[in-house]
């Protein structure tokens, strides 16, 4: 049987035999077991200050459930009554048990033997709505828990008026409400929830504001509450979600920030929280802010899975590459399904971020085990075959490339690295062919293939005209034209005409030498290719003043070649 379910049956069993003045008290208040490291103080310090809140209280104004009923009530649901429960636990248990309020903390004991006594008395209805109480230390357990009983007792006097204010904010009587809140905190001047529910009604009065000089001023309202709230009780986790939320709209971003780290620390369990705080530091660029909380967290409950997937997360937004990388084997040991392929992407990337050659290869091992793992995950072989590179493995990483281009045949950032590969092979034809199919794919980036071409272009074109060689010429100007083919432009159509005149002076000129046909033809089919280039280049600042000097040339130029092609390929 469900333990919850378990619970709830015996509570209602309970219920029906509850004594008649139990039923007539204006409050039921009611001790969880306490958290401690020695054995068994936690249940005997509950059961301690239950009979120290029974003397403290007439039983017609407040019912202190017995400690007996309680156990019982645990017992019978499958619970031990020794044992503390989770929050939420406590929660269900006390609204089984139709108490209004609860007591719950926690007990240390001093090698001197003293024990000191942290308690907050929490609201049933909602376990975030709490007041912290005074810490108490005595040599007995007994003694230190009737200083609690006394605490509570003092801070149950705001009650009244934190209840009068939520009726009356009900109603809509902000005034009424307020004073009410005020009256709350009068009877008891440490109330934080009196003060809490003043912070309510004023933060619906900022909801309602149209302007932001209105959100502002009714902001500061709310904060001039919260802020007291979090002096006298850091752990108030409702004051500091108002905190956290107004901080940034009166411009404080930096207590902001403060205000969400020591929101994890009130309330430390809570993974979504923790992940949602994580994510704003690391988006907002403050990642760095939240590496001592981890550090923390992680020596408070030491292999704890989600805090390591956390602190890993952390470490890598905050750039701090050596914790990342001691932190993520922990995290794959402690949690093995948290290996997915971004584990390993992310691994590797703070290796290589490391920038040291032991931390290369290790980057490269990490990916491999990754592949291993995903052999068909398209960015994980990509990945890979970027780390080989960068290690001067180049024929290892054309084999991972092409492995990448299998799994992913229309991957344009695959492409073009095997593209890039063949060009530092100098295999330019290949490189040609691999462009050509990056640009095809769907979704290509095409303006980056044709600039990676021209760049290409540029290169090959240079290498030329250092040469002279007429071939090294006419592949640059195939590169150049394959840019100007995917993406249009004045630097491609520029490089490859000036390109194509040096290609027609040296073709014309051997071919008067050795009346070759092919050659003539060459030279007059370059100068056409020279002619729209440099035109191209003319509507161009960058280029026109060359331009202006070759269009002339050219134009001289194209009588004789035409006559050598008529004279040598009769």
């Amino acid at each position: 049987m469900n333990a919850r379910y378990s619970l709830a049956l015996a509570a209602l069993a309970f219920a029906g035999v509850a004594p008649a003045h139990a039923q007539d008290a204006k409050a039921r208040i009611t001790v969880m077991t306490f958290q401690s490291q020695e054995k068994g103080t936690g249940a005997k310090a509950a059961d301690e200050l239950r009979n120290q809140l029974k003397d403290k209280f007439d039983v017609k104004d407040v019912y202190v459930l017995p400690t007996k009923d309680v156990n019982n009530t645990l017992e019978q649901s499958g619970f031990s009554a020794s044992e503390p429960l989770a929050p939420n636990d406590e929660k269900a248990l006390a609204n089984l048990l139709r108490a209004d309020e609860y007591v719950t903390g926690s007990v240390e004991k001093a090698p001197t033997g003293a024990y000191t006594v942290n308690a907050r008395m929490v609201l049933a209805r909602d376990n975030t709505l709490s007041q912290a109480l005074p810490s108490a230390t005595n040599n007995k357990i007994g003694d230190a828990m009737d200083a609690i009983s006394k605490s509570v007792r003092d801070a149950m006097k705001q009650l009244d008026g934190e209840k009068e204010c939520i009726n009356k904010a009900r109603g809509g009587d902000i005034a009424g409400a307020l004073a009410a809140a005020r009256k709350g905190v009068a009877a008891y001047p440490q109330a934080t929830l009196a003060r809490l529910c003043a912070a309510n009604v004023e933060y619906s009065r900022y909801q309602k504001a149209t302007t932001h000089a209105d959100s502002v001023a009714l902001a500061d309202s709310v904060l001039a509450v919260t802020r007291v709230i979090a002096q006298q009780d850091p752990k108030s986790v409702a004051a500091l979600k108002f905190n956290t939320e107004l901080y940034k709209v009166i411009g404080d971003s930096a207590q902001s920030r403060a205000t969400l780290l020591a929101l994890i620390r009130a309330d430390p369990t809570n993974d979504k929280l923790i992940s949602q705080v994580v994510n704003e530091l690391a988006g907002s660029g403050h990642a760095k802010e939240a590496e001592p909380l981890v550090k923390e967290l992680l020596d408070r409950s030491p292999g704890d899975p989600q805090l390591l997937r956390t602190a890993f997360l952390v470490y890598l937004a905050a750039q701090d590459w050596q914790q990342a990388v001691t932190t993520g084997p922990e995290l794959i040991r402690a949690d093995t399904s948290a290996a997915d392929s971004s584990y390993f992407t992310r691994m590797a990337a703070a290796y290589l971020s490391m920038n040291q050659a032991a931390d290369s290869a290790q980057a490269i091992a990490v990916l491999q085990a990754g592949t291993q793992k995903y052999p068909n995950n398209g960015d994980l072989l990509l990945s890979l075959a970027s780390a080989l590179r960068k290690a001067n493995r180049a024929p290892e990483a054309v084999a991972v490339l092409k492995r990448a281009i299998a799994a992913n045949p229309n991957n344009p950032q695959a492409l073009l690295l095997l593209a890039d590969s063949y060009a530092q092979a100098n295999q330019e034809d290949s490189v040609a062919a691999i462009l050509q199919r990056a640009a095809a794919a769907p979704g290509a980036d095409k303006s980056t293939i044709a600039q990676y071409a021209l760049g290409q272009g540029n290169n090959m074109y240079k290498a030329a005209n250092a040469s002279k060689d007429r071939a090294q010429f006419q592949a640059a100007i195939k590169m150049l034209q394959l840019s100007d083919s995917i993406q249009p432009s004045v630097d491609a159509k520029f490089l490859a005409g000036v390109s194509a005149f040096s290609v027609a002076q040296s073709a014309y000129n051997e071919a008067n030498a050795s009346k070759s046909c092919a050659l003539a033809q060459t030279a007059r089919e370059n100068l056409g290719i020279a002619q729209t280039g440099l035109q191209a280049g003319a509507t161009d600042d960058k280029y026109k003043a060359a331009a202006s000097q070759f269009l002339p040339v050219i134009a001289q130029f194209l009588p004789p070649a035409d006559a050598q092609v008529k004279k040598f390929c009769k």
